[in-house]
C-alpha cells in the first residue's frame, strides 16, 4: 500500500495511547501562573527510577537502569506572564561514586492566552507527546531529557500543539563532528461525537546532520555532509468512558509510521526509508491501565526511538576473534520485516501530597524470524518473548523564598 494513501486513508484509533504512555513519568501539573509575581521561588524534582530490560533478541540489548534524576531551580516571576528559572540538573547511577551528568540549567517561559513559550531548556516531561517508536519513553532515565532551544506550545478545547527546535550538538569553527538540529512538530486534534472522544495526532520529527564550519571525516564518505532524517506518524483515535455503566475506559488504536532519509548514504540507518503500522487496544480503570497491541514494520529506523521497534540492530558488538580484535556482528543486521506483540500493564497513582507512584510491566513476543551466524556468535530468533519492568517515585514542589520588588 503506498505511504501516502494510507495516511491520507486512515480512519482508525490511536486512544491517547501515545500520551499514555509518555505521561507516565509526568509530574502532578503546578500552574505557576497563579504564583504571585514578584517572588522567588526554589523548585525541586526528583526522579528515583528502577527499570530492568530483559531482551535477548537481536535488536535491543537487556540491561539495568538504577538511579536518581534531581532538578532543582530557582523560579523567579516578574510578571504574571514571564518567570526566569535557573538551576543544575543532576543524574546519579547507582553503583557509581560520582555524578553521571551535572549540567546547568536556564529557561525563560512566557506565557499569553492558550500559548506558552520556552527559551533555553524546554519543556520534555511528556516526550513532546511523540510516540514512543518514534521518540523513547526511556529518554526521561538519562540526559537525553534535557533539551535547550526554542518551543511553543498550545492548548484548547479542540486543539493541542507543540512545536520545537532543539540544538543537540552545537560547533565551532573545525569541529570534527557534525552540528545536530532536531526538529518537531505535534498536533492532535480533539472533539466528542455523542459518547465517543475522537483524536486525530499528527507526529512529524526531523534531525539534521551538517554544518558548513566542521571538519568532513569518513561519516561523510565523499557525499553530502548534510543528513535529514524524517519520522512521522498519523492516525485517528476513539475512546469511550463508562464502558457497561462502569469506570472503566476503552480505547483502539492505530498508527501509520513512516521514515526517510534525504541521502544516498545512509551511514549508520542502512535503510533509506521505511514505514510500519501499529493496532492496539487499551483499558483503563482508575490508577490501571492496560492494552495489547501489534507492530508491524517494513525498514522502519527511528534513531531517538525504542529500540525494540527498530528494523537494524542497537545491540553493542561486544564479542572478540581470535586476534582479540571486535567483531561486527550486531551492526549490520537487520529485520526489515519486524513484527511484534506488545502486552503492557502500568500502575500510576499520586500516593501522598507530591509523590507520584508509577510501575509498569511491557512484554514483547517476536513474531518474525531472525538470526546472525558468525565463528563468535550464532543465534536465531523466532516467537521470542522479551520483558521489561519499571519502577519510579517521582516528586515534585515549589517553595517560596522570598518577594523581591
Amino acid at each position: 500500500m503506498k505511504p501516502l494513501y494510507t495516511l491520507l486513508f486512515i480512519l482508525i484509533f490511536t486512544v491517547k495511547s501515545a500520551a499514555q504512555v509518555n505521561d507516565l513519568l509526568v509530574p502532578r501539573p503546578i500552574d505557576t501562573t497563579a504564583l504571585p509575581t514578584e517572588t522567588l521561588y526554589l523548585q525541586v524534582n526528583n526522579l528515583s527510577f528502577i527499570k530492568n530490560n530483559e531482551y535477548f533478541n537481536l535488536i535491543a540489548d537487556g540491561y539495568t537502569l538504577l538511579g536518581n534524576k534531581l532538578h532543582p531551580q530557582l523560579l523567579y516571576k516578574p510578571d504574571p506572564h514571564y518567570q526566569l528559572k535557573a538551576g543544575i540538573w543532576l543524574l546519579k547511577y547507582y553503583g557509581r561514586d560520582r555524578f553521571s551528568e551535572a549540567i546547568p540549567t536556564f529557561a525563560l517561559e512566557i506565557t499569553t492566552g492558550k500559548s506558552r513559550f520556552y527559551i533555553g531548556q524546554l519543556y520534555t516531561e511528556d516526550n513532546h507527546r511523540l510516540s514512543d517508536e518514534i521518540y523513547d519513553f526511556e529518554r526521561q532515565l538519562d540526559a537525553r531529557s534535557l533539551e535547550n532551544g526554542l518551543q511553543h506550545r498550545y492548548n484548547s478545547r479542540h486543539w493541542q500543539t507543540d512545536t520545537w527546535l532543539q540544538w543537540e550538538h552545537f560547533i565551532f569553527k573545525n569541529d570534527t563532528l557534525r552540528e545536530r538540529l532536531n526538529f518537531g512538530q505535534t498536533t492532535t486534534f480533539r472533539t466528542q461525537y455523542k459518547t465517543w472522544q475522537i483524536r486525530i495526532p499528527l507526529q512529524i520529527y526531523l534531525q539534521h546532520r551538517g554544518g558548513q564550519i566542521n571538519q568532513r571525516g569518513s561519516y561523510n564518505a565523499g557525499l553530502n555532509n548534510a543528513l535529514v532524517i524524517t519520522n512521522a506518524a498519523l492516525g485517528l483515535s476513539l475512546y469511550k468512558n463508562q464502558i457497561f455503566n462502569t469506570k472503566i475506559q476503552l480505547g483502539l488504536q492505530y498508527q501509520y509510521f513512516m521514515y526517510s532519509l534525504n541521502s544516498g548514504n545512509p551511514e549508520e540507518l542502512i535503510f533509506t526509508s521505511g514505514h510500519a503500522q501499529k493496532w492496539a487496544v487499551q483499558v483503563r480503570y482508575k490508577h490501571w491501565q492496560t492494552g495489547v497491541s501489534y507492530w508491524l514494520a517494513h525498514k522502519f529506523v527511528a534513531p531517538k526511538g525504542n529500540d525494540m521497534y527498530q528494523s537494524i540492530s542497537r545491540r553493542v558488538d561486544k564479542y572478540l576473534d581470535a586476534q582479540n580484535q571486535p567483531v561486527n556482528i550486531f551492526r549490520y543486521h537487520t529485520e526489515p520485516h519486524r513484527q511484534l506483540l506488545r502486552w503492557n500493564t502500568r500502575y500510576q497513582k499520586e500516593i501522598f501530597r507530591h509523590l507520584q507512584l508509577a510501575f509498569a510491566i511491557d512484554v514483547y513476543y517476536q513474531l518474525n524470524r531472525a538470526g546472525v551466524q558468525n565463528p563468535a556468535y550464532t543465534s536465531t530468533v523466532q516467537n521470542q518473548l522479551d520483558y521489561a519492568m519499571g519502577l519510579y517515585l517521582n516528586y515534585r514542589f515549589d517553595f517560596k523564598l522570598a518577594k523581591i520588588k
